[in-house]
């Protein structure tokens, strides 16, 4: 992942919808801060900045209408993230082995990937700590250590804030001691769920905080932050903008992975090849070679191909529009582009959008993605 400095803490460094921002101003200035809040949101829409940035404008000691002083005693504890009255829980793979039971076990290893870049998801926290593969989770451990933590007095004589990232990763046990401490929380505590899915969160949970919808990000916005904090070229930063659909974490990992991009590119040129010419052996070693890149790369393949999609119907009928693709892709789309049209797309885009649900449900790889190759020479052939 492609590392930025993340010091100060400050609202207007924030990468994240105006809205929310201008929402948690206005709480403070209407001395109407609920005690447990979600912060409800895709994946790289900017919550953990924004949650770290809310904190922090809490926290100072000279707070301006519209974001903390960055220079006070409590805000220079805060651009290091180590200030006392600032708490994490966070998913970790609990390991005796490895003597890892709870956030306070790894919180330096967290404070470290803040600092350098703080968009960033379970995968590129698993990268992080060397953990990959792993299932990482919030267990009852975390609970108690949440609960020990927030009993002590506040430091700064404010808030004592805990930041949750994705509560949805919380076991049964721990989610059940957590409604508790919502429903009792300890003097001059503040809770921040920051949360992907809240399907996956107990409701009584979800009745007891007040939730801040973040939307995804603008597609300028993640172009912009790209290009001008990252040096990426700004026709590339555009391209990875639009293919990530206002997702940060993913245009990151794109940016940063210049090379899988390019692998994707030539995965799906072979791929579209071999739907193409109906060839058995071919189609099968084509399955095999997507099933073995793992998991994240399978998900991020199947996404990039849904760019080439909607940039191939915007090639074909809407010549006028701007393509997001790069000097290869467009080559190859001038060929390729005619055999993606309305007899085919709608069955197209629900093939792949299908096997990203099924990935994300740890489906069968090799089954999955041999099913996939066989309906693609169907479909591919029914655009010519």
């Amino acid at each position: 992942m492609i590392i930025t400095n993340f010091s100060p803490v400050l609202f207007k460094d924030v990468i994240v919808n105006e809205n929310a921002v201008k929402h948690l101003l206005a709480e403070v200035k209407n001395d109407r801060i609920g005690h447990a809040q979600m912060f409800l949101g895709p994946e790289g829409s900017g919550k953990l900045g924004l949650a770290i940035a809310f904190t922090q404008y809490l926290l100072c000691d000279n707070p301006g209408k519209k974001d903390a002083c960055g220079e006070c005693p409590n805000c220079q504890k805060m651009n290091s993230l180590t200030h006392p009255d600032l708490h994490f829980a966070f998913p970790v793979p609990i390991s005796k082995a490895d003597k890892v039971a709870t956030s306070d076990d790894l919180r330096s290893e967290w404070n470290q990937l803040i600092l350098k870049q703080p968009h960033f998801g379970v995968e590129n926290w698993l990268d992080h700590i060397g953990s990959e593969g792993k299932n990482p989770i919030i267990g009852v451990d975390e609970s108690r250590a949440i609960l020990k933590k927030l009993s002590l007095k506040s430091f700064s004589g404010k808030y004592k804030v805990m930041i949750i990232w994705l509560p949805e990763r919380m076991n049964a046990q721990a989610a059940n001691k957590m409604l508790k401490l919502l429903e009792e929380p300890p003097q001059q505590t503040l809770f921040l769920l920051l949360c992907d899915n809240n399907e996956a969160i107990l409701p009584t949970i979800i009745s007891r905080t007040q939730t801040l919808t973040v939307p995804a990000l603008k597609r300028e916005q993640v172009a912009d932050y790209l290009s001008k904090k990252n040096g990426i070229d700004k026709a590339v930063a555009h391209s990875i903008a639009s293919l990530s659909q206002g997702n940060m974490v993913e245009a990151l990992n794109a940016a940063h992975g210049d090379k899988d991009q390019l692998a994707y590119f030539d995965l799906f040129v072979k791929l579209m090849r071999s739907a193409y010419a109906a060839n058995p052996n071919d189609l099968m070693a084509i399955s095999d070679e997507i099933a073995e890149i793992g998991k994240q790369r399978q998900k991020n393949f199947i996404k990039y191909g849904l760019h080439i999609f909607r940039e191939s119907i915007i090639m074909n009928y809407m010549k006028d529009q701007l393509l997001n693709l790069r000097e290869e892709e467009t080559a190859f789309l001038n060929k390729f582009a005619k055999f993606i049209n309305n007899q085919n797309i709608t069955e197209l885009m629900e093939e792949f959008n299908e096997a990203h649900y099924h990935l994300e449900r740890n489906a069968n790889a090799k089954i999955l993605f041999t099913d996939l190759v066989i309906k693609l020479t169907k479909l591919v052939r029914k655009g010519v």
